[in-house]
């Protein structure tokens, strides 16, 4: 497990995630262009109070390669 300290607008959090989720969603940043810290804000904003953000990054990333690989 890696911790990360990531900017989720005028709050800070530690991300606690497995490092492969970590390297996938670095992936994504640049994929997208994107800051990851700017994907976590996004995630953190859309999930509902009841999931963790942990659990809304893991299902991002594996969500994110499923339909990459889909469209292939």
């Amino acid at each position: 497990m890696v911790s990360r300290t990531v900017s989720l607008g005028s709050r800070m959090a530690t991300v606690r995630l497995e490092h492969v989720v970590w390297e996938g969603l670095d992936e994504i940043a640049q994929r997208e262009g994107r800051p990851v810290k700017d994907l976590c804000q996004e995630l953190d904003g859309s999930r509902s109070d009841a999931t963790p953000l942990t659990s809304a990054i893991r299902s991002y990333v594996l969500d994110y390669f499923r339909r990459s690989e889909a469209a292939d």
